[in-house]
């Protein structure tokens, strides 16, 4: 059905077109080069160097699960930086990087990712 008002549409406005005017030969050749179209963007190669960060969360069995889960994407000082969240706060985060960020870990992770961001995390002042 939307097909044929498709073409329905095509042919009537095909209809109300006036008759094309002759071109000049010069315009008519100049229509018709390359030349005449600009590139709507340049595409560049990008590439920024990070600086290298070989720290981790330590070998205790909670830094073990930071480790794995958060270090493929941030530095420890990066995550030891954020200020002190409670433990709902921590689970909407990971939420977040797993769900809109793609983070590779399973959703059952999450319980001990959250706990151990909060015994890892420096106190509330």
């Amino acid at each position: 059905m939307r097909l044929a008002l498709f073409v329905a549409s095509v042919l009537l406005l095909d209809g109300c077109h006036s008759a094309p005017q002759e071109q000049q030969p010069e315009a008519q050749a100049h229509a018709m080069t390359s030349d005449s179209f600009a590139p709507l963007a340049t595409i560049k190669s990008a590439s920024i160097d990070l600086p290298a960060d070989d720290e981790t969360f330590g070998d205790s069995l909670q830094a073990q699960v930071l480790n794995t889960n958060c270090l493929a994407c941030h530095s420890a000082a990066m995550v030891r930086t954020q200020p002190p969240l409670t433990a709902k706060q921590w689970t909407v985060t990971v939420d977040k990087m797993r769900e809109a960020y793609g983070a590779p870990f399973d959703k059952s992770e999450t319980g001990a990712i959250v706990q151990a961001l909060t015994a890892t995390q420096p106190s509330k002042p």
